[in-house]
């Protein structure tokens, strides 16, 4: 997602000022989650920003824009405009940056999805030579000392570890072997070689060798005999065609539900076509060989001080999102919603959606946000850069 200006913070208290005690606004009846009523259970303004009464706003780390992340350990890895990051995450509330590392990312868009298995870390740049991007492998086991070890061409939007990242894919549909990460290597072959789809925005390995694709349609790959020539498993697809962002399949891809977001940009107010959290069933595939849509949610409009921004900068839509560590066949999810914040959002045992919580940052837009543990989530914010949330409702 490009990093756009977000409404100013004076803007932001003014119209929260202003609106306060308003009705909802009209139409939210047509979508498919009830919103919070204004001031219902509004935590109140904080250094941070607005929340519901479950949701606690704990610290920001100011960075120059806040991209991706990924946690694995005690250790979470971010980047930001111009540098990767690691955090000692061992007090979650007040995390210790360790090591950084210089990144000839785009000053603008910089990457969204880093990856790593805490070893070696990738990331891609999509500027390269003859329109071709590079991947850049970083040595991360010395988390005092993180350090670029190779690069090669073809780097897409995401690049995603792939079989302990020993191979990497694409989001359209590079395969990288990473098997000597000094020297990586982009392969002749595409994962979509042969496949419904030839590319999307995303990859993730949901289990060893086993990857879910944010395409259209969605589908299921083994990559466990040959990465270089996955096996079409499963599909999923919507009869309008919509843009598929991101997907999580909990639990190891043992869940009976997929998650999946949806991305539209640059819509000043919110409508039924923005991108959608949603909800797939995912417990007959090895039947049916198909995974079909539970549910949808989409943002509305509103007041600021209901948890709804009167109008949109860099879109109404949902972006990245992950499951609480406690979900099984259901429970909490955390989204991030640009200037929407994040939303956590209940799932029933039939894939039903409810919104539950709330956190609008002042002046942001949220990218990204990541479970620390069962209460302590970070978000990443394009304006802001990292905040530090507590969530206290039931999982």
């Amino acid at each position: 997602m490009r990093k756009i200006f977000a409404l100013t913070l004076g803007a932001i208290l003014l119209a929260a000022m202003g609106s306060a005690g308003a009705a909802p606004v009209a139409g939210n009846q047509a979508f498919t989650h009830e919103p919070i009523a204004p001031g219902a259970d509004l935590e109140g303004p904080s250094s941070g920003g607005l929340s519901s009464d479950n949701v606690e706003f704990v610290k920001h780390i100011p960075l120059p824009g806040g991209t991706g992340g990924r946690l694995v350990g005690r250790y979470f890895y971010a980047n930001d405009q111009n540098k990767i990051m690691i955090f000692d995450v061992k007090n979650p509330l007040d995390p210790k940056l360790t090591g950084t590392v210089p990144m000839p990312q785009e000053f603008l868009f910089s990457r969204e999805d880093i990856d790593t298995n805490g070893k070696i870390l990738i990331i891609p740049n999509t500027v390269g030579d003859k329109g071709l991007g590079t991947l850049y492998v970083i040595d991360v086991e010395d988390k005092t000392n993180p350090r670029i070890i190779g690069s090669t061409k073809g780097g897409q939007h995401t690049q995603s570890c792939i079989l302990d990242c020993t191979y990497s894919y694409g989001s359209d549909g590079a395969i990288h072997d990473l098997r000597d990460p000094a020297n990586p290597k982009l392969l002749e072959e595409k994962w979509g070689d042969g496949m419904p789809t030839n590319g999307g925005h995303d990859v993730e390995e949901i289990a060893p060798g086993l990857v879910l694709t944010s395409t259209q349609p969605i589908m299921l790959l083994d990559v466990r005999k040959d990465p270089a020539h996955p096996k079409l498993l499963a599909l999923g697809s919507n009869a309008d065609g919509r843009f598929i962002h991101s997907g999580r399949w909990p639990n190891n891809g043992k869940d009976k539900f997929l998650l999946m977001g949806g991305e539209t940009n640059f819509r000043r107010r919110c409508g039924q076509t923005d991108g959608a959290f949603m909800t797939w069933d995912a417990s007959k595939w090895k039947r049916t060989k198909t995974f079909t849509m539970i549910d949808e949610y989409r943002m509305v409009n509103g007041t600021y001080v209901d948890g709804n921004p009167p109008a949109n900068a860099a879109g109404c839509s949902s972006h990245w999102l992950e499951a609480a560590p406690s979900f099984k066949n259901g429970g909490t999810v955390a989204g991030a919603f640009f200037e929407h914040g994040t939303r956590f959002i209940d799932i029933s045992t039939k894939g039903k959606i409810k919104e539950i919580g709330w956190f609008v940052p002042h002046a942001g837009s949220t990218g990204a946000v990541y479970w620390i543990n069962d209460k302590i989530l970070y978000t990443l914010d394009y304006t802001r850069g990292i905040d530090i949330l507590k969530y206290t409702g039931k999982q």
